[in-house]
């Protein structure tokens, strides 16, 4: 017979041991959730009751909620039919902090719901924007191994996202340590409307109101290899078989690159049409290059006297017609030329395994060196945290533009080329998506990978407080920084790498918290690199209240992958570009010389897991 249990009972069971064996012997343990003494009430129930009752009103009454477009008018709506009540009884029971609290999360909610409309394509109706809300899954069936669970839930909202596809929304007002838990919640959420709605996929959304809207978006591959790692093993248990092992993260298809036989398939020369399409225009103009790149082919013109790059730059859209290109051509001015950089249909795979092969990157002696990427000219960009021009990295880069995977090639470059005895990690991933593979015992961490975000402030205090005690010893054996005292043979000090995977997350999580990690960063950062400690800081939202002035200040290698728009590229490289950026890999790096565009190895789950078992590959 198949056992039955709710969404919040499957995450709390996934997340706590304790927790599960004692559903497992038929109690019902607590899965509520306490705010910290000191902290207010969320009142997270009424707000989702509030929200709830408005869109359902937004939904049925269409001629009158289609006509609201300003965050001040729906607010207006929402405060005069469902809210002003709630709100008042809530400040009469002496709770006006939470009640105001409260009020500004709704403001936010309206502030979100108004940006959404604007960005969906021919609205008409909310119908457009909303494809469910408080949207029930009930008994939906999950098959561990021959075993079967009946897992219901209720989903927040199901909504059209005009580049994403559908995404699965999750609202709350608190943050704090929970997100784990967040995350999990929602992958479980996503994975049963894709039973209960075969052949539809989904992204997953977390909106925190806090009461400033939070945003987290977590692609279907992400949730997925979520779910694999974090919730399947544990199925077969809670429905009464044992454990199931997890799918190997290397075997998912939603991981894997395109085979190597298929990979940049689109070999055409377009030199002469990119040359007609101009003259079409009365722009004369002549092909003098041509580069191919792994993600996109660059070809190089030279202007006829009196054609003007803007004019060709005009273009781009014509050129995107005219040769029928996947996307608009980038056009740049260059050294005596002008590039074009048109995207592949299928970009090649740059693969870890042999970057670190290559003699640019074997040929370097540094022990805290790791490949970049493979550049547009098809060399090897290298960089070196020894090197004071690049001793700390910012790496920026929205959702699906290949992050995460860089900070994997990252970490197995520095474990490939350096031992557990020269090089320690500290790896600090809130979403517990990036490193989550790796084992807590592999040798080069310093500690099990830190997925709660409180504990990132004390993880910088240590590297602080070992940071001053290194500087101590070296100061006493007459030594300027840790490189020269590794080459007189002392190695009991190593490497310190930190990274940081969005650091925007403590950031935003209150005033005090920003300062201190301020104050934090820019210590380590300068100083860190005589005394060996690096620090790579990581972000999906590059604006100016996450990537401030000290931080971009004090780390001088700069990785943009693809970002939302061209203010998000200048805060990261002080240049534009970062927006037209394909994604999964492509990047501008700046490593002290100017922007440099390259493509990011890929390394395999397999990889990583042998680098992890000791078989590094040759």
């Amino acid at each position: 017979m198949a056992r039955s249990i709710t969404v919040t009972e499957l995450t709390c069971a996934c997340l706590d041991e304790q927790w599960r064996r004692r559903w497992l012997k038929g109690e019902k343990p607590s899965t509520r959730s306490f705010s910290p003494p000191g902290e207010l009430p969320a009142y997270g129930s009424l707000f989702h009751r509030l929200v709830d009752r408005f869109v359902q009103w937004l939904l049925g009454s269409r001629r009158k909620a289609a006509s609201l477009r300003e965050p001040a008018e729906l607010w207006h709506e929402l405060y005069e039919r469902f809210a002003a009540a709630d709100l008042e009884r809530t400040s009469r029971r002496g709770h006006i902090d939470s009640a105001y609290h409260l009020s500004e999360a709704l403001k936010a909610f309206c502030a979100r719901i108004s940006a959404l409309r604007s960005r969906t394509p021919s609205f008409a109706t909310w119908e457009n924007l909303y494809l469910a809300n408080e949207f029930p899954l009930q008994d939906v069936k999950l098959e561990p191994g021959s075993s079967s669970l009946r897992v219901s839930g209720r989903l927040d909202a199901v909504r059209f996202h005009p580049e994403l596809g559908i995404e699965v929304v999750d609202y709350k007002l608190t943050h704090g340590s929970r997100m784990k838990h967040d995350l999990l919640q929602l992958a479980i959420y996503t994975r049963l409307l894709e039973l209960a709605r075969p052949g539809l996929r989904f992204v997953g959304t977390l909106e925190y109101y806090e009461p400033k809207l939070h945003e987290v978006t977590v692609l279907r591959e992400d949730l997925e290899a979520l779910f694999a790692e974090m919730i399947r093993p544990i199925l077969g248990e809670i429905a009464g078989k044992s454990p199931a092992r997890p799918a190997p993260a290397g075997d998912r298809e939603a991981a894997a690159p395109p085979p190597e036989g298929e990979a940049g398939a689109d070999r055409r020369d377009l030199s002469e049409a990119i040359r007609g399409c101009f003259a079409d225009f009365k722009l004369q103009v002549e092909v003098v290059g041509r580069q191919e790149a792994p993600q996109l082919v660059r070809y190089r013109v030279k202007p006829a006297p009196g054609v003007k790059v803007v004019s060709l730059a005009s273009r781009a859209d014509d050129l995107k017609v005219a040769l029928a290109l996947p996307a608009a051509p980038v056009i740049e001015p260059a050294m005596g030329s002008v590039v074009i950089d048109i995207p592949k249909e299928r970009p090649d795979t740059v693969y870890w395994r042999e970057a670190v092969r290559r003699g640019e990157f074997t040929a370097h002696q540094s022990p805290v060196a790791f490949p970049v990427g493979v550049a547009v000219d098809n060399s090897l960009l290298v960089a070196d945290f020894a090197d004071p021009n690049m001793c700390h990295c910012l790496v920026a880069g929205a959702a699906g533009s290949g992050k995460s995977e860089f900070l994997k090639s990252l970490a197995a470059s520095l474990i490939r080329r350096t031992s557990a005895a020269t090089l320690r990690l500290t790896l600090i991933d809130p979403k517990i998506l990036t490193f989550g593979g790796l084992p807590a015992d592999l040798k080069h961490l310093s500690e099990p990978v830190v997925t709660d975000i409180g504990a990132a402030i004390p993880c910088l205090e240590k590297a602080v407080s070992d940071m001053e005690r290194r500087y101590r010893t070296m100061a006493g054996e007459g030594f300027e920084n840790l490189s020269a005292r590794l080459s007189d043979g002392r190695a009991d000090i190593p490497y310190h790498v930190i990274i940081f995977d969005e650091f925007g997350d403590l950031i935003l999580a209150g005033k005090e918290e920003k300062k201190e990690f301020e104050r934090l960063v820019g210590r380590i950062a300068q100083m860190g690199r005589a005394a060996g400690i690096h620090l790579v800081l990581t972000t999906q939202r590059p604006d100016r209240n996450v990537v401030t002035g000290l931080i971009k200040a004090n780390l001088p290698l700069k990785v943009c992958m693809r970002v939302v728009n061209s203010t998000n590229s200048t805060i990261v490289l002080d240049q534009t570009g970062g927006e037209k950026l394909l994604g999964r890999g492509d990047l501008l790096c700046d490593r002290g010389r100017g922007a440099e565009r390259a493509q990011s190895p890929y390394v395999t789950q397999e990889e990583l897991r042998a680098l992890a078992e000791g078989r590094l590959p040759s």
